[in-house]
C-alpha cells in the first residue's frame, strides 16, 4: 500500500502580514517610549543634578520611617514685601517618627543655575495635636540670608552629601484671590458627592474664589465632581498619599490605633496655609459637612468689613444641625424640586442644637495667611509678629455643622433658617448636577 505523505501546513499570507505588522508596531512603540523616557531623565538630570523632585511624601532616609517630607516654602522674615532679599526661612512640611533616635538634620539649599550648595542647620518644630500617636506633624526650618534665586532644598541626616529627596521651594505669589477654602483630607472612599457640591456652591455665593482639596481616598463619583470644579479653575486637587508606615497594616488609618492622627490633617492644614500665603487675602478652614454662615450679612466680605480690622484670625463658634431631625416646614417649589432631590441639607434642615460650642471647641476660622505661622484643627497655634485673633460672636456668624447624631437623650433644639438667605445657591446646585448627568449623588456603599 502506498504511504500517504503528510501535507505541509502553511500560514495564510494575511496572517503572516498581520503578525509582522504587530511586531513592527510594538518594536517602534517600545523604542518611542524608551526614547521619551531617556529624554525626560536626561532633562531631569541636567536641571536637578540627578536628584529626585517630589510632590508626595518621601522618606528622607531611604528605607526608614524616621522623617517623611512633602513640600517646602520660602517665608520672608518680618516682612510682607516679598520682593525684598532679606532673611528667609525655608519651612519643610514633614511627618516625624517620635521613636526615631535621629534628631540632627541639616538643609542643603541650592540656587537656580548655581552648582554651589548652601548648608544650614535644620530646626525641628513639632506641631501640637499629635494625640499621642507615634508619628506627628512637624516642620523643619532652615535659615538663609538671601532669598534671591533660591530653588530647591533637601533635608539630610548625619551630614550625608547625597540627599534622597529634593523639594522645590514655593514662594508667596502676588494676590490672586480674596477667599480660598481649605478642606481636610477626603478619606475612606468618600462618596457623598451631593455634600461636596452643596458646600462649594453655597460657599461661592458667600464669596469663595477657590477650593483646595487633598484627596486621600474617594469614590469615582466624587472624582468626577472634583475634576469638574478643577477644569473650571475653581479647585486645586492635591493627591494625599500617605506612606504605608503611617498607616495601620496598610489600611486607610481610620482606626483609633492609627499611627498618624486623622490622615495627617495637621500637615495638610499648614501646607494649605503656606500654599496660599500671599496668593489669597484670606484663607478659610472648614470641613465638608460645615458651612460658615453670616447671620446679618450677605457675604463673608461684608461680614469681615463689620468686624475689627487687620486681625490675623477670625474665630467662629459652631453648632450641630442634626440630619435625623425632621425637615423644615418650609414648602416651596425650589425646596421640593431642587433641595430635596439633590440632598441640599442646608436648606432642608433648619433646626440646630440650642447649644453653641465654646471658643476653640469645634471652632473654625478665617485667617490672613501673612500673619499666621501655624494653624491647628480648631484654632491658630502660632502667629507671626503682632498677629492677633478675634472671636466672632455667634449672633454675627456661626459654623453650621450638619451630621447624623441619633441619640437617646433629649436635646433642646431651636429653629435657625439663616441659610434661606442663600437659597439662590440651589439654582447653581441644580445647574451643576445637570452638567453631571448620570453621576450618583452618593453615598456609594
Amino acid at each position: 500500500m502506498q504511504q500517504e505523505v503528510p501535507t505541509k501546513r502553511t500560514t495564510p499570507k494575511s496572517v503572516r502580514w498581520s503578525v509582522s505588522f504587530l511586531f513592527m508596531y510594538a518594536t517602534i512603540y517600545c523604542f518611542h517610549v524608551h526614547l521619551r523616557l531617556r529624554l525626560t531623565q536626561t532633562k531631569d538630570l541636567q536641571s536637578r543634578e540627578n536628584k529626585i523632585i517630589t510632590d508626595h511624601f518621601r522618606s528622607v532616609i531611604p528605607g526608614s520611617s524616621d522623617v517623611f517630607v512633602f513640600s517646602a516654602f520660602g517665608i520672608h522674615s518680618d516682612s510682607d514685601d516679598f520682593s525684598q532679599s532679606d532673611n528667609v526661612t525655608v519651612s519643610i512640611s514633614s511627618v516625624v517618627d517620635m521613636d526615631s533616635p535621629v534628631r540632627d538634620y541639616k538643609c542643603i539649599l541650592r540656587r537656580k543655575e548655581s552648582p554651589t550648595a548652601i548648608w544650614t542647620k535644620a530646626t525641628l518644630q513639632l506641631y501640637p495635636e499629635s494625640h499621642g500617636r507615634r508619628f506627628t506633624a512637624a516642620a523643619f526650618s532652615c535659615m538663609v540670608k538671601d532669598a534671591i534665586d533660591l530653588d530647591t532644598v533637601s533635608l539630610v541626616a548625619d551630614n550625608k552629601e547625597n540627599p534622597a529627596v529634593v523639594l522645590p521651594i514655593m514662594f508667596p505669589s502676588e494676590a490672586k484671590r480674596t477667599f480660598t477654602v481649605c478642606i481636610p483630607p477626603l478619606n475612606s472612599r468618600y462618596s457623598k458627592a451631593y455634600q461636596l457640591v452643596e458646600m462649594v456652591e453655597v460657599g461661592r455665593l458667600l464669596g469663595a474664589d477657590h477650593y483646595f482639596f487633598y484627596n486621600y481616598s474617594t469614590e469615582w463619583n466624587v472624582d468626577v465632581v472634583l475634576n469638574h470644579y478643577e477644569s473650571r479653575g475653581l479647585a486645586t486637587i492635591i493627591q494625599w498619599s500617605l506612606p504605608l508606615a503611617l498607616q495601620i497594616n496598610g489600611t486607610d488609618g481610620t482606626s483609633e490605633e492609627a499611627r498618624l492622627h486623622y490622615f495627617g490633617q495637621l500637615v495638610m492644614l499648614n501646607d494649605c496655609l503656606n500654599r496660599n500665603r500671599g496668593a489669597s487675602k484670606y484663607v478659610i478652614f472648614q470641613d465638608l459637612d460645615e458651612l460658615l454662615i453670616p447671620k446679618n450679612h450677605q457675604s463673608w466680605n461684608d461680614m469681615l468689613n463689620s468686624l475689627p480690622a487687620n486681625m490675623a484670625a477670625y474665630m467662629f463658634r459652631s453648632s450641630f444641625f442634626h440630619l435625623d431631625w425632621p425637615n423644615t416646614g418650609l414648602d416651596s417649589n425650589v425646596i421640593n424640586e431642587i433641595a430635596k432631590p439633590y440632598k441640599a441639607y442646608a436648606f432642608i434642615k433648619q433646626y440646630r442644637e440650642e447649644r453653641i460650642f465654646g471658643r476653640s471647641v469645634r471652632s473654625k476660622y478665617i485667617v490672613d495667611p501673612l500673619q499666621v505661622q501655624v494653624v491647628g484643627v480648631h484654632n491658630v497655634w502660632k502667629f507671626r509678629k503682632g498677629g492677633k485673633s478675634y472671636h466672632v460672636p455667634p449672633e454675627v456668624a456661626l459654623v453650621h455643622h450638619y451630621r447624623e447624631m441619633k441619640q437617646n437623650q433629649q436635646i433642646r433644639s431651636q429653629r435657625d433658617n439663616s441659610t434661606l438667605r442663600y437659597i439662590g445657591a440651589l439654582y447653581q446646585i441644580q445647574r451643576t448636577w445637570r452638567s453631571l448627568l448620570h453621576i450618583p449623588l452618593g453615598p456609594i456603599n
